[in-house]
């Protein structure tokens, strides 16, 4: 199918309106010849090449429901860590119960109910390509990178097992072989401060080349800790630094490796706990949202805790990606290594009392290769061909304390370890049947193996025997994909999605719910319209969708010390999205986006109750995203750039049961940002506000029983911030 090479340059998902010379980036003609000619269409616009398909590929020419984010979109927006995407991507969302380092994504409506250590997401999350399993590295550090790529719907040909909801691809820059360099400077409300750097040096002219990077940042505590002995909590306290070395020469030959570390040492995202019994005292006849030195009620920004809970996340790990062009076809082999370790402090009671104390360790060590083949040259039949090796290996340690451990009880201490492995093949290609009518498709077969060893519970339950899992599964696609002109495009598909197997990680009391619970499998169906109107001033994408969902991995509470992972029957789901970008003039842009969902679980029964007919966990029935960019020319002393966002989400709630202790309302956020720019575009400030609305509707929401405890996050506070940036 021809490649329309206008769409490579539009902006799609995003709230960017950075210019580039697009007009050389995407093969277009230079018209305007140093000319004032006002009839010459001067706009520019970013270039939006995503790799959904594993190839580079606008954004529009790929048959993927797809929101892509450029640097500049991430600048303006103030998007700083993983978490924040979910406010520029319709039918997205994010839960957390610790710190921005252990998001939870939920796609369409398509999540994980439960935060066990050892538990696997339904949306992949890649690094460069690589994916990471470990949910407490899921959440990336968004500075000097190329790109991020949200893909909507089951990935599981290209990307692989754990792909059923979507994926969420984030791509660092690559060196370009030219010298560079940009530092960024910081400060804000909450005594925030941050920094970031990049910069690269040319060791070998357009050969070998280094670049480095860096991001720091940390504030106060955004919850307020009556108790005079504690801290506040919700503070940012992270550092990381990456380092890139590019090879190439003139053979069709190129060589990048990337090394990063992480170390984020942040205090618990203060946990707003309520108690379910009456009068709001949990089982210790505690109230935790009264002040217990004035008998007020707390503030949704404050807490009475005894523990200051440190969540400390630390890792590292190294890419290698080598690709040597054929001719016909280019071979790309990609290795990872990647190790970390997670120490999350929990005051689990969220009162004065001392409890329930609860410490929360891992560590993991993840190995992957990626070896693929893929077609060169634009011929009707383009192809790509691979295997696949991924294995983790995970070791946990949590420690329970309750009434203040002994003499009153004794310490629970809960260990194991688990080792997963899996192994695929995969091929995937189109056909162009006609100049404007394509058929594509794939299939990936995957094996995977699990096995947890060493289960104890020192001192109530003795070490138990391995338990394991063997699955082998396929997973493909299938649609056609219809040019009904130059700059519309219809597509149509079937995919199908798999998770493996997984282990319950949360039993403590009982042995009998030391289990494994059956794969995930999803069937999807999708009719999708991208678009670009009115003289290519407008982008208007849109998809429908049909899933039916069989076996959702469950977390079933049962009782006191006792949960349950298990199979959940079936559900269905059925949505619809838009994007659209509208820039009417060269300086002023609207990017406009909005989801709606309904859901359902056609077959669950937990805990003896028929919860069949309500909603899915995490799905609100719709999401939006506005944003509106505007520069403007001070005649020589430089530009003004302005961007507002505002986005907001529905209803949703966080337990299959629908009861009202488990609902969090709809609501609301806002964001802005104002710079100048001088007029070389090598120095600019700006300042900022996030969160305008003072949103503080919770982001994750749990309930333990045996305390009689609800366990909510909230997001952070209305913020103000001004950042200078240099760049040479």
């Amino acid at each position: 199918m021809k490649t329309r090479t206008l769409a490579a340059c539009l902006l799609l998902g995003t709230s960017s309106l950075i210019t580039l010379q697009c007009h050389a980036q995407a093969g277009l003609p230079d018209d305007t010849n140093g000319s004032n000619d006002d009839s010459s269409d001067t706009r520019t616009f970013d270039t939006v090449v995503v790799t959904a398909q594993k190839r580079e590929q606008s954004v529009q020419d790929v048959p993927v429901s797809v929101t892509a984010f450029t640097p500049e979109s991430l600048e303006n927006s103030r998007i700083d860590t993983g978490t924040e995407i979910a406010r520029q991507t319709p039918n997205m969302r994010v839960s957390l119960l610790g710190d921005e380092s252990q998001p939870k994504f939920v796609i369409r409506g398509i999540s994980t109910p439960e935060f066990n250590l050892n538990a696997i997401s339904p949306t992949g999350i890649f690094f460069d390509e690589v994916y990471i399993g470990a949910s407490f590295l899921g959440g990336a550090q968004l500075y000097d990178l190329e790109r991020v790529e949200v893909l909507r719907g089951p990935q599981g040909t290209l990307f692989g097992k754990n792909t059923t909801a979507g994926a969420i691809n984030f791509v660092s820059k690559r060196p370009t072989f030219e010298p560079e360099a940009e530092i960024k400077a910081g400060f804000g409300s909450f005594g925030y401060t941050e920094a970031q750097g990049a910069a690269e040096l040319p060791l070998v002219e357009d050969t070998l080349s280094v670049r480095g990077a860096f991001n720091f940042a940390h504030s106060d505590g955004y919850i307020e800790n009556v108790n005079p002995n504690g801290r506040d909590l919700s503070n940012i306290d992270r550092a990381s630094g990456r380092l890139t070395i590019a090879y190439k020469n003139n053979d069709g030959f190129d060589a990048t490796l990337r090394g990063f570390v992480v170390d984020n040492n942040a205090r618990a995202i203060g946990p707003i706990n309520q108690g379910t019994g009456a009068g709001g005292v949990n089982a210790f006849g505690v109230n935790p949202r009264m002040n217990p030195f004035t008998g007020a009620p707390l503030g949704r920004d404050q807490v009475a805790t005894d523990r200051s809970g440190d969540i400390e996340v630390r890792g590292s790990g190294a890419y290698l990606t080598l690709n040597k062009d054929f001719g016909f076809a280019t071979l790309t082999s990609i290795t990872s290594y990647v190790d970390g370790r997670f120490l999350n402090l929990v005051d689990g009671d969220g009162s004065i009392v001392d409890l329930l104390h609860i410490d929360f360790a891992s560590e993991t060590e993840e190995f992957s290769q990626d070896l693929r083949l893929s077609s060169n040259g634009d011929t009707r039949f383009q192809w790509i061909a691979g295997l696949y090796h991924q294995s983790d290996d995970i070791s946990i340690n949590t420690v329970y304390r309750l009434f203040g451990g002994p003499p009153a009880f004794p310490v629970l201490t809960q260990s194991y370890d688990q080792l997963r492995q899996s192994y695929a093949i995969y091929a995937d290609g189109s056909y162009d049947l006609t100049d404007t009518l394509s058929v594509y498709g794939g299939v990936r077969y995957t094996q995977d193996k699990g096995k947890l060893t060493g289960f104890m519970v020192d001192p109530i339950i003795p070490q138990q025997p391995v338990v394991r899992y063997d699955d082998g599964e396929p997973t493909g696609r299938i649609g056609l994909q219809f040019e009904v002109a130059s700059n519309i495009m219809l597509y149509g598909q079937y995919a199908r999605g798999y998770r493996s197997s997984a282990i319950n990680g949360g039993a403590l009391t009982n042995p009998a719910d030391l289990n494994a619970a059956e794969p995930e499998k999803l069937d999807a169906y999708e009719i999708g319209l991208k678009s670009e109107l009115f003289d290519n001033q407008l982008i208007f994408n849109a998809s429908v969708f049909q899933y039916n969902f069989k076996n959702q991995q469950f977390l079933n509470v049962v009782g006191i010390g006792t949960q349950q992972l298990v199979n959940a029957g079936r559900s269905r789901v059925s949505g619809l999205e838009v994007e659209t970008v509208w820039r009417p003039t060269e300086t002023f842009s609207l990017t406009a986006g909005a989801g709606l969902l309904d859901s359902e679980y056609e077959e669950l029964t937990l805990n003896g109750a028929d919860l069949s007919g309500n909603e899915l966990i995490e799905a609100p029935p719709y999401t939006f995203n506005l944003a509106a960019d505007y520069v403007h020319d001070m005649s020589g002393r430089g530009e003004l750039v302005l961007h507002a966002n505002y986005s907001g989400a529905g209803s949703q709630y966080y337990s299959p049961t629908n009861a009202p202790i488990f609902e969090v309302s709809s609501f609301v956020d806002a964001g802005a940002r104002i710079a100048w720019r001088a007029p070389s575009g090598n120095y600019e400030v700006a300042v900022y506000g996030k969160n305008l609305t003072d949103n503080d509707k919770d982001a994750g929401v749990q309930i333990d029983p045996s305390t009689q405890t609800r366990f909510a996050t909230v997001p952070y506070p209305r913020r103000y911030g001004i950042e200078l940036i240099a760049r040479f």
